[in-house]
């Protein structure tokens, strides 16, 4: 590892040290979230109750211009191709200053089952000390309860080895759960003042 990497990494690894991590599982309000950590991935499920319409929280799973309005820390979200159940689309984020990463997520939405699947098609980085994503999938889930409606999310991921491998780690924890929250409040704000 040259010099230029080797402090780079340092930094990251002081900053990754002052960043406070929620722990693995908790259940805070309303909402519930699990995250479990492997040494070369990881696995998310976050779920929540809504009062709103299941047919609109169906729709801010899988509608374009509501996926970049949660992507609210990326870069660029653009929608690249899309057909009557199916889009896919392109998240570009910038970390750091330094690391990039461009990554096309094909998904699908089932509405009979109140459903949206999607897959990671590919994932490119403009560094390699940054892990790459090898694979990841997941969905969002609406459910109708007597409660409301039980929205569920779950992502699964598997990276390369990398030196940051683990500090990514322990970020995709601080940003997962603040997925979580972000997602549930936006559901919320837009469904039930529609």
């Amino acid at each position: 590892m040259d010099l230029k990497r080797y402090h780079i990494t340092a930094v990251l690894l002081i900053l990754f040290s002052i960043i406070p991590v929620k722990p693995f599982s908790q259940q805070i309000d309303n909402i519930q979230y699990t995250f479990t950590q492997t040494d070369s991935g990881y696995a998310f499920y976050g779920s929540f109750i809504s009062e709103a319409d299941a047919g609109c929280l169906l729709e801010i799973c899988f509608e374009y211009e509501h996926i970049r309005a949660l992507a609210s820390d990326a870069q660029e979200v653009l929608l690249i191709d899309q057909g009557e159940n199916w889009n896919r689309i392109l998240y570009r984020y910038r970390k750091f200053i330094w690391f990039e990463n461009e990554s096309s997520w094909h998904r699908k939405i089932d509405p009979e089952k109140q459903r949206v699947d999607f897959t990671l098609l590919s994932s490119i980085n403009n560094s390699k000390i940054m892990p790459m994503m090898l694979s990841s999938s997941g969905f969002y889930q609406v459910s109708v309860q007597d409660t409301g409606s039980l929205v569920e999310y779950h992502q699964q991921c598997t990276l390369s080895e990398s030196p940051l491998t683990r500090i990514y780690l322990d970020r995709a924890k601080v940003e997962a759960v603040r997925f979580i929250y972000y997602f549930s409040e936006y559901l919320n704000e837009y469904c039930l003042t529609k």
